[in-house]
Formats: C-alpha cells, sequence, structure tokens
C-alpha cells in the first residue's frame, strides 16, 4: 500500500463522494482526477524501459516529485480544451497519491515535498509498504460508496 490500484480508488472514492455535492464531478472529470492520481508514479515506465535495455530511472525520478507531477499535469492538460480545469483535476489527483505516499513507512529521507526549495523529507511513518489490508480496506470502501451512489440515485430519479 498504496499500490496504483489504492490511488485510483481512493482518486474515485473522493470525487464520487464529493459528487453527492458538486455535480461537476461527472465520471469524466473523475477519470481525469484518478489519471492524476498515478502520474507521480510515471517513474515506473523505468521498469519497461530497463527491460528493453535502457537505463532510465535518474531521468524519469523527477515525476515523483511534486514540481515534476505537477509539470506533467501541466503538459497534459494543454491537450484538453478547458486546459485550467483540466489541470485542476490532474493536479487534485496528484496532491491524493502525494497523501496517501506521506502514509508509508519510509527506507530513505521522505518525499520531498518542497524540492527545489528545501531537501527536506516528509514522512508519517505510519503504514508498511506491503500492508494490502488496507488495500483490501479501501477497495471495500469504494465498492461501498458504489453500492450507496447507486442507491441514492436510484431514490432520486422520478419517473
Amino acid at each position: 500500500m498504496p499500490d496504483w490500484v489504492v490511488h485510483v480508488a481512493v482518486a474515485w472514492t473522493l470525487c464520487r463522494v464529493l459528487r453527492f455535492k458538486y455535480p461537476q464531478l461527472d465520471p469524466a472529470n473523475t477519470a481525469l482526477v484518478m489519471v492524476g492520481s498515478v502520474f507521480p508514479d510515471a517513474i515506473k515506465i523505468s521498469i519497461l524501459l530497463e527491460w528493453m535495455g535502457l537505463d532510465w530511472w535518474d531521468y524519469l525520478q523527477a515525476f515523483h516529485l511534486p514540481i515534476g507531477a505537477f509539470l506533467l499535469a501541466g503538459i497534459v492538460a494543454l491537450l484538453f480544451k478547458e486546459k485550467k480545469t483540466a489541470f485542476i483535476l490532474l493536479s487534485a489527483g496528484i496532491i491524493t497519491h502525494f497523501a496517501l505516499d506521506l502514509l508509508l513507512i519510509q527506507l530513505g529521507n521522505g518525499i520531498y515535498l518542497f524540492y527545489p526549495i528545501s531537501w527536506m523529507g516528509f514522512s508519517f511513518n505510519l503504514v508498511p509498504n506491503d500492508d494490502y489490508i488496507i488495500s483490501i480496506a479501501v477497495l471495500l470502501v469504494a465498492l461501498g460508496i458504489y453500492f450507496l451512489s447507486k442507491w441514492v440515485e436510484k431514490d432520486t430519479v422520478i419517473d
């Protein structure tokens, strides 16, 4: 925990809960938040590149820093008609990603939230990386929110 499934599930759950109050978080906008939630892990493309004989770990490491992830969100937002909205939604996903990563027990210094201003690493050191009970709990909460939202939508539909 947190793996990509947890990052995506937390982003979806957050958007689905907020959709009860903010209808702007429709499925398309929720998808942008979910995509943004995995942007900081774009570094894992290096695994595929390494399999192809390329060593790009050092070049892609910047994506797991907030400045790199937000820069990637800015570049991707340029592909959308509503660039500002796309950037905000992608950034919301990035924020959920780093919020979850802050909970992990870090082997190093933690997450460099304020790089390049500061090299101070942050971590709450609460959850081990290999604790899949939390992953299962997150998925069960997401499933519960899904069924709750279907039940609420069914009751609000007027024939």
